[in-house]
């Protein structure tokens, strides 16, 4: 499937991910090797393989996604985008959505169109910083 602007390719993405599909999550995502996604609060997956095992397995552990998505921040060029995002998940019978995860959606313009090549998902905090202990003196 060709995606002509980045957002369609990221409409594709989530639209995948509500739906389940890891037929139509893959064909988001640049065909080489180069890709990786971190889902929150997990190791890196590196490379179509591990990226495709990675959503398989969350597809296959849950039920029912809903997602809506709000773009945070974006940064343009000719042949790459980054899109931070706030996406807000319910997952199988909720009916409120989960505290946020700030996710960042990078894409890259190929010959057939744009593609995903890093989707980095985590746990947004919110509400006051926890205090920090004064520094060490060391001499």
């Amino acid at each position: 499937m060709k995606f002509s602007t980045p957002e369609a390719a990221e409409s594709a993405f989530y639209a995948a991910f509500e739906a389940r599909s890891i037929d139509a999550m893959m064909v988001v995502w640049a065909s080489d090797d180069s890709i990786a996604c971190i889902h929150p609060l997990t190791a890196p997956l590196n490379g179509r393989t591990a990226v495709a095992a990675g959503w398989r397995s969350m597809f296959e552990a849950a039920g029912h996604f809903q997602i809506q998505v709000e773009v945070a921040h974006e940064i343009l060029e000719s042949n790459q985008v980054i899109r931070v995002v706030r996406e807000y998940l319910q997952i199988g019978q909720e009916t409120e959505p989960r505290p946020p995860i700030l996710a960042t959606n990078v894409f890259r313009k190929e010959n057939d169109g744009w593609h995903l090549v890093l989707h980095h998902a985590s746990p947004l905090q919110v509400g006051t910083a926890p205090a920090r202990t004064p520094p060490a003196i060391l001499h």
